[in-house]
């Protein structure tokens, strides 16, 4: 890790994404909107990846370049596995006295 504590996988797990689209950090960056400076800070782990930031990246990937779900999910570039995010439900029984 890095001097701030922060993750460094998940901009690794951005970063092999990237790179298996053939894209350079440049070009990434300005499809993006985002400076390759800021890139690359979250690529090698200097600043965070925020999960507002991994969606619109998972959207990215997945339907402008048609990257399969299971690699390119926020939750796949945020934690390297599908997290359930729908909240347990729970069941409440009433019984009548």
């Amino acid at each position: 890790m890095n001097k701030k504590n922060i993750p460094r996988e998940p901009g690794l797990r951005l970063r092999n994404l990237r790179e298996q689209l053939g894209l350079s950090r440049a070009e990434f960056a300005a499809i993006t909107g985002t400076s390759a400076s800021t890139m690359r800070s979250l690529e090698i782990g200097n600043l965070e990846l925020a999960p507002s930031k991994a969606l619109l990246y998972s959207n990215l990937f997945m339907y402008m370049f048609e990257v399969d779900s299971d690699e390119a999910s926020s939750d796949m570039i945020l934690y390297g596995e599908q997290r359930d995010t729908q909240p347990s439900r729970k069941k409440i029984i009433i019984r009548k006295a």
